[in-house]
């Protein structure tokens, strides 16, 4: 199988237009009104150390200095999150994943593989499953979960409807669901960092979850290759979208306080992570001092490359983490 690469699943011209959009969007988001206090203290650890990392978007982002949480501060409302994720930008950021449908299928085998080890059939519940790529790829592995997704995107959830109608579709705030079952399977893929009340999403998802259950989620990794050299100007800052954004330390933290643990963590497909770094190097768009002459060279170097993903990927340093967590 060859390697994902940043370009693969982010093309340059989707990526250029998605700015605009954001940009537009987000001028109308800040017509409305947000009341919500700005935080002296951390969310998650909770430390008071606590200051300005980058404003973006025209929402401003807080680094926690003890366990490294990025959050927005002040959070959105519940009215300016509705409205992202029902504008015409969410609407062109599903089509956006429908240009690179294939390559993305590539990223969720190796999941579907983990969360095989530990459940084969069962109910399965994904929330944030967008038009449904890891759907899609559950059912070319021929697994035989009982399945349901939750989304916000109303557009989305036609879609999902439509191309899978054995799949029960919930269009709505993953807080609000209201469900008798419990699932065997819980899969948050890359969605936790879209949830201001993470301590709501874990309650939540504690409720839902059978006791045997296993609670799977991946996240982008801010103590990795990518984000170090990127700093505050990496492409996943996207408020109002992404609103934490979380490291293995804050993800510890964040479960063991509310009655999960971590069975299993990984950093996988390092590929992306250094095929991004070589884009902002080409595109001069990071500073020489934050990767370092000796990287800023030879990240360019095939032999050099495989070592570094191996070692990214063995060290926990690649930008996106998957992690397995069990009830207490």
């Amino acid at each position: 199988m060859k390697k994902l690469e940043f370009n693969d699943i982010h093309t340059q011209k989707k990526q250029k237009k998605l700015r605009e959009m954001m940009i537009k969007t987000v001028s109308r988001l800040a017509e409305l009104k947000n009341d919500n206090p700005v935080l002296d203290s951390c969310p998650i650890c909770p430390s008071t150390k606590i200051e300005f990392f980058v404003n973006a978007y025209q929402f401003d982002i807080s680094s926690c200095l003890d366990c490294g949480l990025l959050f927005c501060n002040p959070y959105p409302t519940k009215e300016q999150i509705n409205a992202y994720y029902n504008s015409e930008m969410k609407s062109f950021e599903n089509e956006f994943f429908r240009d690179s449908f294939e390559k993305r299928i590539n990223i969720f085998l190796p999941r579907i593989e983990l969360i095989q080890k530990y459940k084969s059939h069962g109910k399965l519940l994904d929330v944030g499953s967008a038009i449904g790529i890891f759907i899609e790829a559950l059912h070319r592995a021929s697994c035989s979960f009982d399945l349901a997704c939750c989304d916000m995107s109303e557009e989305a959830c036609r879609e999902l409807g439509e191309r899978y109608p054995d799949v029960k579709i919930l269009n709505q705030d993953y807080l609000d669901m209201d469900v008798d079952s419990q699932f065997d399977v819980i899969t948050l893929w890359d969605t936790i960092e879209h949830i201001v009340d993470s301590k709501a999403m874990l309650q939540k998802t504690h409720h839902l979850l059978k006791d045997d259950g296993i609670f799977v989620f991946s996240t982008p990794n801010t103590d990795s290759f990518e984000w170090i050299c990127a700093r505050e100007k990496h492409v996943q800052i996207l408020p109002p979208g992404h609103v934490n954004l979380m490291n293995y330390k804050c993800i510890d933290i964040l479960l063991r306080n509310n009655s999960f643990r971590i069975a299993e963590a990984f950093t996988l497909n390092s590929s992306l992570d250094i095929s991004y770094v070589k884009k902002i190097i080409e595109k001069n768009e990071v500073d020489r001092s934050a990767i370092g002459n000796f990287l800023w060279q030879e990240v360019f170097d095939p032999d050099f490359e495989r070592v570094l993903e191996e070692y990214l990927m063995n060290k926990k340093k690649a930008g996106n983490i998957v992690v397995v967590a069990r009830k207490m």
